[in-house]
């Protein structure tokens, strides 16, 4: 032999996989056997490909219940069926997989297979929990413990007390669930090997969290832990430190919620998890939330999405995938049928004498091809009405993703309004409360407008902004406008107009990074501020693109803001004014977005208009504030009528 042909031979057998040496094993042995060996080797070549090729585990698994029926091997024709319930399990053909398993039982039952019944109660008790229907799953639950204790099966005999506690825990039951977990686990304790074992520790753990004892939960999710490092398992890490901001998060100790949060996704990363980035995410999301920090709230939400519709992605083409596997099964199926058939006509015919062989021939040949037209027909009238049903299915696979990220844009949307509701502020002290009003309607589910209220250092500071776009990407500019107001205002003290303006502008821009990417500028907004002194009875206003209107004495006026939106980067220097105006008792002051006299509307389908809006204002005068608001709002969607509203709208009025 060449010497490159060894050399490529020694490489081959090195790297050939424990598993493929397995296989190769079990394959050659198959040829060499027959009866009752060859059903037990068919199954165990079932058992090597169930996780990877489960279209070939069923044909292995078929060959050996069609072998087992023929040999009366009743405890591999039970085998074969609790095996065709495990693939059908885990297509998601929840019936099938139940219909299986139960005739497997029926034999199991009649024949007395005490050890093997054990295993298909379980079986049947994991679809019914799947199902939803908890009474029936408990009750083969404890059925399959009774009958794994009396075999002294301890191994089993944990998962199974876990699987009862899961039952308890979906029922709500966190008492029962704990009574079985705790079982397990003493079972778990007592092992000598504990190696092959299912761990309890986290479903205690989750036990107590649902109780409200956080402190055993804690204990609990530290001893997963440690067995996940001692295993050196990365995502078993990940979880338990998850765990631990789940608690922290419910003793009101966010801080470091979010420091377990953050060394469980640095595991998860690691790993490249899905479903425990998932989680993860949106634990962050709401931690950050919670913290005020609603740009990384929404980031990580976005995160979240982004990690949720690739798993619905893999998900709709793992089901499509099985579509076309149960169509190229079927297929084979009747291909074997067909085989058998030919088989049996041919004994038929050996076993007559050769006249009446002739005769049988001579008809069976004329009935064969008669049959092979038909069969011809059928099939392929059975072939289209398969493909019909795979592409039916393919359709309704694309539906459930369209409908899933549909709904996953629509949770995302509802969560970005729960973030922007939060976040707009107008907590007014109950003697100034009458004095005000906002009108707000917003466009879509979230809004691009956005008010804000504070009283700092004795002065009411009102705030009205109009954002760039409307919807969740107007909603993510207010959230940065309204964590910048917040820290310029409220944390650091200043309340002079002009002054927060050019702060919030520098702020808003290195945010959104325009300056490091040469944007255009087309993020931002216009906003007008306005500072009441009560004790002076001055207003202070500076405005952003936007006017303030107001009514001195009855007699109309209005101050344009500084011609630069809040966010522009293309103008380098900005100078922003501040206005100063004497009020007196009665006087009113009205900051708006343009959503207002924007909108299209009234008998010929034009815009509202400004001209109209400051007449609108003149003619409410004379009303109370909430008259005022209730009026504008009526003139407005009077105007609207039968046209969608274009635009956000808000509109802040001040009585002095």
């Amino acid at each position: 032999m060449p010497i490159f042909s060894t050399l490529s031979l020694i490489i081959t057998l090195i790297f050939q996989s424990p598993q493929q040496l397995k296989i190769d094993s079990l394959t050659q042995r198959l040829e060499e056997t027959n009866g009752n060996e060859k059903v037990i080797i068919l199954n165990d070549l079932f058992k090597m490909y169930r996780n990877n090729d489960p279209l070939k585990a069923m044909k292995y698994t078929e060959q050996a219940l069609q072998l087992a029926y023929s040999i009366n091997d009743y405890s591999g024709i039970a085998a074969s069926l609790n095996n065709k319930g495990v693939l059908y399990r885990h297509s998601g053909n929840l019936d099938k997989a139940l219909d299986n398993y139960i005739e497997a039982l029926h034999i199991q039952e009649k024949q007395q297979f005490e050890d093997a019944i054990a295993y298909t109660y379980s079986n049947i008790g994991t679809i019914y929990s799947l199902k939803n229907e908890y009474q029936k799953a408990l009750d083969y639950f404890l059925k399959a413990n009774a009958q794994f204790e009396s075999i002294g099966h301890n191994l089993r005999s944990i998962g199974t007390l876990n699987n009862i506690g899961n039952v308890y825990s979906n029922m709500n039951k966190y008492e029962d669930a704990l009574e079985y977990y705790l079982k397990s686990d003493k079972l778990y304790n007592n092992l000598e090997d504990q190696t092959q074992a299912f761990v309890p520790f986290t479903n205690i753990g989750n036990a107590y969290f649902n109780l409200g004892k956080l402190d055993l939960a804690l204990e609990f999710y530290n001893k997963s832990l440690v067995y996940e490092q001692r295993d050196n398992n990365l995502n078993g890490q990940a979880n338990a430190l998850h765990n631990f901001g789940i608690v922290f998060s419910a003793m009101g100790n966010h801080e470091q919620a979010i420091d377990f949060y953050n060394k469980a996704l640095d595991l998860a990363q690691e790993t490249g998890d899905k479903y425990l980035l998932k989680t993860i995410y949106e634990s962050l999301a709401q931690m950050n939330f919670v913290m005020g920090d609603y740009f990384l709230s929404y980031s990580f939400l976005q995160l979240h999405n982004s990690v949720k519709d690739s798993l619905l992605n893999e998900e709709s083409n793992r089901k499509i995938a099985d579509l076309e596997n149960a169509y190229a099964f079927e297929q084979q199926q009747k291909e074997i049928q067909h085989l058998q058939t030919e088989s049996e006509l041919q004994k038929l015919r050996i076993s007559n004498d050769e006249n009446i062989i002739t005769g049988i021939i001579s008809f069976s040949i004329m009935g064969i091809i008669l049959t092979l037209v038909i069969f011809k027909e059928y099939k392929e009238i059975k072939k289209n009405k398969n493909l019909l049903e795979i592409k039916t299915g393919e359709i309704e696979v694309q539906k459930t993703i369209i409908e899933k990220k549909n709904e996953n844009i629509t949770e995302s949307i509802n969560y970005a309004q729960s973030v922007q509701n939060s976040i707009l502020t107008f907590d007014m002290p109950s003697n100034q409360a009458h004095n005000s009003f906002i009108l707000y309607k917003p466009k879509d589910i979230v809004s691009g407008d956005f008010y804000w209220y504070t009283n700092k250092n004795n002065y009411d500071i009102y705030v009205t902004a109009d954002c760039t776009g409307h919807g969740v990407a107007g909603a993510f500019m207010t959230i940065i406008g309204v964590s910048i107001l917040n820290e310029i205002i409220i944390k650091e003290g200043i309340t002079e107009p002009k002054e927060i303006l050019s702060i919030l502008d520098e702020r808003v821009i290195n945010s959104l990074k325009h300056k490091q990417t040469n944007s255009t500028g087309t993020h931002g907004m216009d906003i007008g501020i306005c500072l009441i002194n009560h004790q002076t009875n001055t207003i202070t206003f500076s405005g952003a693109n936007r006017p303030l209107y107001y009514f001195n004495n009855g007699e109309f006026n209005e101050i344009k803001g500084s011609m630069a939106s809040i966010g522009d980067s293309i103008i380098d220097t900005k100078v922003f004014e501040s206005h100063n105006i004497k009020y007196s008792s009665g006087d009113s002051f009205y900051m708006t977005s343009d959503g207002y006299s924007d909108q299209f509307g009234g008998p010929k389908g034009k815009k509202f208009m400004t001209k109209r809006f400051k007449s609108l204002l003149a003619e409410i005068q004379p009303l109370e504030v909430n008259e005022q608001k209730n009026r504008l709002d009526f003139e407005i969607e009077n105007w609207m009528e039968n046209y969608e509203q274009t635009d956000d709208i808000v509109v802040t009025g001040i009585i002095c």
